[in-house]
């Protein structure tokens, strides 16, 4: 009874700042309420549960958007840390996707178009050496909102998800490429990719894996 007396005192006493006062439960527990500005409560539960220790607890308030936690004092500091770091604006990038037609030719047809010698490299190692570019496209967008890139003959169309900072890399889910045919979209390929910011991402679409030719999707992002 005593507990769950000062739980749902702790849950009145939300204010309008981001995160309310701990309060004690028991000898070693401790209970602290945090309300979130920018993202949802239900995920930032998923943030802090490889944090909770095995006697710890937390209780989702969808209808406040905030987490009641209790926990050790030494694993609440390391939970408030976390979340103030999740409970952020949402942050801007840029994304950057490149079209490469890629052969398997003889040593003598080798040759790498404009631009590609970054990636020549990893397509080497596939033993594609014909490589052409077949458009780039960059757009800016914040986390939460989609996107699309004309790319030519082809679009790619994508939404942004959500940066994690203990990994610097950014999730951008339902990447799909299709290719243009007159006025209708055919899809070729759908995904979803998790970029670590500044590191180059190469997706291959083929018809079979032995295939000498493939569609090369090269995508970056950064802030």
């Amino acid at each position: 009874m005593k507990r769950l007396t000062l739980t749902l005192l702790a849950l009145l006493l939300v204010s309008g700042s981001a995160f309310a006062d701990a309060g004690e439960v028991g000898k070693n527990l401790t209970v602290k309420t945090f309300q979130f500005r920018n993202k949802q409560a239900e995920k930032a539960a998923a943030v802090i549960k490889p944090l909770m220790s095995a006697e710890g607890s937390m209780n989702i308030q969808p209808s406040a958007n905030s987490l009641i936690v209790t926990d050790l004092p030494e694993n609440l500091k390391k939970i408030s840390t976390a979340l103030a770091q999740f409970d952020q604006p949402a942050q801007a990038f840029h994304l950057t996707v490149r079209l490469v037609s890629a052969r398997r030719g003889t040593p003598a047809e080798a040759h790498v178009g404009p631009d590609l010698s970054d990636v020549s490299p990893k397509l080497a190692l596939l033993r594609y050496n014909v490589l052409e570019s077949l458009g780039t496209a960059e757009v800016a967008g914040k986390e939460g909102e989609p996107g699309q890139l004309d790319l030519g003959a082809h679009r790619a169309d994508f939404h942004i998800g959500e940066y994690d900072p203990a990994s610097d890399s950014l999730k951008v889910g339902d990447f799909r490429l299709s290719r243009r045919d007159g006025d209708q979209l055919t899809p070729m390929m759908k995904t979803t990719l998790n970029l670590k910011l500044g590191q180059t991402v190469i997706i291959g679409v083929t018809k079979e894996a032995q295939s000498q030719r493939a569609l090369m999707i090269v995508v970056t992002a950064k802030r």
